[in-house]
């Protein structure tokens, strides 16, 4: 009877520990819910300082395309005036400093900052913390100064980047921001937040009160790793804990009855469900939006490329036998231009208002993504083949609307490389391959600005291969030969100079043009050796002309950059002329912009020079070089790239280029060559401009040098004549 009269009270016992065991634990699980939730915070708040400092960083790197576009020794008022601008179009910056040779020579605004100006950065221990001006120059990256008391007094951060042309260290630009600033937009919500470095070291923020638990993390930015503070404070703490008591109390007070015993318990039930759900709610919103910032572009807000490779990667294995799928790879055409003349924001502009648009005119893909820079990607399930030159012809006309940036009407096109699925392969990585193929062949054609992958492009990818594996062989049984293409005077059709160009007399390809083999051959490392061989044949073919008496002119051969890091190149020069008895005269080299704006060949092409060898730079104006460098080229001649030839008649950008370079090249007293004639009504254009010396398919096509032999007796003869008429 005594053990019945205490089983109730054992098993009341054993409710009310189990009772205090489920409240302990959801006094745990809020309080655990409670920091997750506030490092959620935190992590957002290190999103929004890393934004915030970001968008400073682009205003280093534009000013830095500025400086490196226009050069230190452009006018002041123009440096002053870009400066202006940038300064205004941002937000809570403190100056903007642009300093050649390490000497702060542009500053903006000058009020309140006139303590640094004319100072050096490279012997002012007051302008920098120790040691970061030279790290800034040695990693030639972005780099942060800071937080620190600044020499203006004000306690603030310095962005930083060293500006190099070639190897020469020209000065650096960087840009101030003050900590009150930079606290006042990543601190939300009244949160005691600070910042230290990794070794504890205070900056900035506020600091909470003593007695929380500390939350930390940490937040990386170029070359500073620092640590993001808050803490729960202890009142949060006694909230829950208060919550739980209260329960706890209400509960002893009614255990004698059972009925409210169970009533209270199914209340307090109802009462952590919801409190679960509402934390499992705010979790699950933390995901999504996190998931999102891992697999959407920032700028333009589509799928980035990781989404598009993983849902790629599941259709195809979801694919069924019967299933296709079209691949677009899309680019924007001269997009680097409009980053170098109106700025990388104008850039991130366009690439906004594309995607936007492409997004807008509901084409009836599966996935659209950008995939890096100006770059996109689309991809359509089931299309039929009769149907891919529409959707290409679409996609290019929505991207050619007129659009306005910075006040200027910019007319865009695009270059689009299409692949299929299973035609042309079954793997997503081979179909992005070949769209990126097809894209850039769709470069190369005039009118239609989309290609589809085939089998001839594949044959092309697979011979790049073949023939990369068989050059060395090629160098030993000497099976390249040289064409040579003549350069004539507009006007009367006389021989001016001759231009050589190398094939390959391949034993089962036949005769292979420079375009099939010139990559494998620098990839390969094997460019200053053929550049030797051809030195040498032209040699020896101008010393067997000038024996038969026939009047050659000169011989232009192009350079690669890395023929002219042999230290032995001078004297292995003249000592070929001189065993072929040909004076220097006879030789005319073409090197590349690259190759023509590192200043440590300025003293080897100045000696050739010097001997009487003609230098010029080929393909000007179409990779790095400005008409400013025209001055400090120490080259005799200039030629005319053909991209711009072939835009006369169509666009009065490219002949308005090419007046000024035929103008700037006149009055500094350079040759002009115009390469890539083929029609009368470049030449007559060339001509009105006093361009007389051009080459090209108008006049005479690459010949070998039998062809070239004739063609120089009836020259001599007073028979030679123009190939074509005007």
């Amino acid at each position: 009877m005594a053990l019945l009269r205490k089983k109730p009270v054992i098993i009341l016992a054993v409710f009310i520990t189990l009772f205090q065991i489920l409240l302990f634990y959801y006094y745990t699980l809020s309080v655990n819910q409670e920091v997750r939730a506030i490092r959620a915070d935190l992590s957002s708040q290190a999103s929004t300082l890393t934004s915030n400092i970001e968008e400073r960083v682009s205003i280093v790197s534009g000013i830095s395309s500025f400086i490196q576009t226009v050069g230190f020794d452009a006018e002041p008022a123009v440096i002053d005036r870009y400066l202006s601008t940038a300064y205004r179009s941002t937000n809570h910056l403190m100056n903007i400093v642009v300093a050649p040779g390490g000497i702060i020579k542009y500053l903006y605004p000058l009020t309140g900052n006139t303590a640094v100006y004319n100072k050096s950065l490279l012997l002012d221990p007051e302008l920098a913390s120790p040691g970061l001006i030279q790290e800034t120059i040695r990693t030639r990256a972005i780099t942060i100064d800071g937080p620190r008391t600044l020499a203006q007094g004000d306690y603030g951060l310095v962005i930083r980047q060293a500006l190099f042309q070639g190897n020469t260290f020209l000065g650096i630009v960087s840009a101030t921001l003050r900590v009150d600033d930079i606290i006042s937009h990543f601190m939300s919500g009244g949160a005691q937040v600070y910042v230290t470095r990794g070794n504890d070291t205070y900056l900035f923020g506020d600091r909470p009160g003593k007695g929380g638990t500390p939350i930390s993390l940490p937040v990386r930015l170029y070359n500073q790793d620092w640590m993001l503070h808050t803490s729960l404070s202890p009142g949060n703490k006694g909230k829950t804990l208060l919550s739980v008591f209260l329960i706890d109390l209400a509960f002893l007070s009614v255990i004698t009855s059972v009925l409210y015993s169970l009533s209270r318990q199914k209340k307090f039930s109802r009462e952590l469900e919801h409190t679960v759900s509402v934390r499992t709610r705010d979790l699950r919103i933390s995901e999504r939006l996190y998931e999102k910032l891992a697999h959407y572009d920032s700028l333009t807000e589509i799928p980035n490329r990781r989404f598009f490779m993983e849902e790629f990667d599941r259709l195809l294995r979801m694919a069924g036998p019967d299933r296709t799928f079209t691949l677009l790879f899309f680019d924007l055409n001269r997009f680097k231009e409009i980053n170098d003349t109106l700025g990388h924001s104008a850039g991130d502009k366009v690439i906004r208002v594309l995607a936007r648009r492409i997004h807008g005119a509901r084409l009836p893909c599966r996935l659209f993504a950008r995939t890096g820079g100006d770059e996109f990607v689309m991809l359509f399930e089931d299309l039929p083949r009769e149907r891919i030159p529409e959707i290409a012809e679409r996609l290019a006309a929505v991207a050619a609307e007129p659009l306005e940036i910075s006040g200027t009407y910019l007319g865009l096109s695009t270059s689009i490389g299409i692949s299929l699925y299973p035609e042309h392969s079954t793997k997503k990585e081979d179909l992005l391959k070949y769209a990126d193929m097809a894209m850039y062949q769709a470069k190369g054609q005039n009118g239609r600005g989309y290609f589809v992958f085939n089998e001839q492009l594949h044959e092309k990818l697979q011979q790049k291969t073949m023939i990369s594996k068989y050059l060395l062989t090629a160098l030993r049984k000497h099976e390249f030969v040289l064409h040579y293409q003549p350069q004539v005077h507009a006007a009367t059709g006389r021989l001016t100079g001759m231009e050589a160009l190398v094939r390959w007399n391949h034993p089962e390809k036949g005769l292979l043009p420079p375009g099939a083999f010139i990559s494998a051959v620098e990839e390969a490392g094997l460019m200053t050796q053929l550049t030797d061989w051809i030195i040498r044949e032209v040699c020896r073919q101008l010393a067997d002309w000038k024996q038969e008496g026939l009047d050659v002119p000169r011989i232009s051969i192009n350079i690669s950059n890395s023929w002219f890091y042999n230290r032995n190149l001078l004297p292995a020069l003249m000592s070929i002329l001189e065993e072929y008895g040909l004076p220097p005269q006879v030789l005319e080299f073409e090197i590349t912009e690259s190759t023509a704006l590192l200043e440590e060949h300025y003293p080897l092409l100045q000696e050739m020079r010097n001997l009487g060898i003609i230098v010029s730079v080929d393909d000007f104006g179409t990779k790095y070089s400005s008409l400013n460098y025209l001055k400090h080229f120490p080259v005799n001649k200039i030629k005319i790239d053909r991209t711009f030839i072939t835009g006369i008649g169509n666009s009065s950008i490219d002949e308005t280029i090419i007046k000024s370079i035929v103008f700037v090249a006149s009055q500094l007293g350079y040759d002009l060559v115009a390469e890539g004639v083929e029609n009368t009504e470049q030449a007559a254009f060339l001509m009105s401009l006093g361009c007389m010396n051009v080459q090209g398919y108008l006049f005479y096509r690459p010949l070998p040098a039998e062809e070239i032999r004739d063609l120089l007796m009836r020259q001599a003869d007073g028979l030679a004549g123009r190939a074509g008429a005007l």
